[in-house]
């Protein structure tokens, strides 16, 4: 019975001198992460260069020889223009033939060709 109590006794002073310590890590809170917008882009420009140019001039073209210009107006004008330079032509030349070479409606103008038959 000594040895019990010799051996309860070494292990109480076994045990009496084991002791649990523990420790315990917090850590701290993650800070909040802000994204900085950055600032809007500004950026100025020239209003656009408008540039007119100048349109070209029609051409002066100058009739052949034996051709007679009539000008017209009026819905009919371009039939009446036609009958006039067939009467031209035929006044002129005799027995002919009346060809179109140009017909401008805008201007109401057309040039006519007289040729000989």
């Amino acid at each position: 019975m000594k040895s019990t109590i010799i051996v309860a006794a070494a292990s109480a002073a076994a045990l009496a001198g084991c002791t649990i310590k523990s420790t315990t890590v917090e850590r701290p809170a993650p800070a909040p992460v802000v994204y900085a917008q950055p600032a809007p882009t500004v950026v100025y420009q020239a209003p656009p260069t408008v540039v007119y140019q100048a349109q070209a001039p029609a051409p002066i073209v100058t009739p052949p020889p034996g051709a007679v210009t009539v000008n017209y107006n009026g819905p009919n004008g371009y039939r009446l223009a036609w009958g006039k330079a067939n009467s031209y032509c035929a006044g002129r030349t005799g027995n002919s033939r009346v060809e179109l070479i140009s017909n401008d409606e805008t201007a109401g103008r057309a040039v006519f060709l007289c040729h000989r038959v």
